[in-house]
């Protein structure tokens, strides 16, 4: 397998296994992994670890000390691909063994709705109906699943990821050998 795939799927799996961790340590201690606002994210954190050393090794031992932005890019989605996946999954496996991780993300995320209640219904840029907030709780406490966990995880995984990939592969590229005299 060439480097360009091999270090980034060596990188993504450590990183899914640190992932899980960090999923059911914050679940032991009562924070919901899944109810924490995007911007505090541990993703971003474990992403930009995992990529920016992905990134650094493929440069300095397979690559002659260069790395061109496309390389970066690959080796990012690579990284965020997996650790996305293995840890989406493992969300679902979890809903199996636990059932009240999911209870905890529906119950959480109701009462959020419920704290936003008044902005949502009147006092934001989009407003909805009390009728559409309401058929909104009933949709989320009934049809939300393990399913529905993995796939938020993937999509919010991919998004974070993309950005932390773009921003690295920026600043770590380099595409012309230079000599010293």
């Amino acid at each position: 397998m060439k480097p360009l795939v091999r270090v980034p799927l060596k990188f993504g799996l450590i990183g899914a296994i640190l992932g899980v961790v960090i999923i059911l340590v914050l679940y032991f201690i009562n924070r919901h992994p899944l109810l924490i606002p995007p911007f505090l994210d541990f993703r971003i954190l474990l992403f930009a670890v995992f990529i920016f050393f992905a990134m650094k090794e493929f440069k300095d031992f397979y690559n002659n000390q260069m790395m061109n932005f496309w390389q970066g890019i690959v080796i990012g989605f690579i990284i965020y691909m997996v650790i996305g996946i293995l840890v989406g999954l493992s969300i679902v496996i979890i809903c199996q063994i636990m059932p009240g991780f999911l209870q905890t993300y529906i119950d959480g995320t109701v009462n959020g709705m419920m704290m936003q209640k008044d902005q949502l219904l009147h006092g934001g840029k989009i407003t909805i109906t009390e009728e559409e907030f309401n058929k909104q709780v009933v949709l989320l406490k009934n049809d939300t699943g393990a399913g529905t966990l993995f796939f938020d995880y993937l999509v919010k995984s991919t998004l974070i990821g993309f950005f932390v990939t773009l921003l690295l592969s920026v600043l770590m590229r380099r595409t012309e050998k230079r000599f010293s005299k």
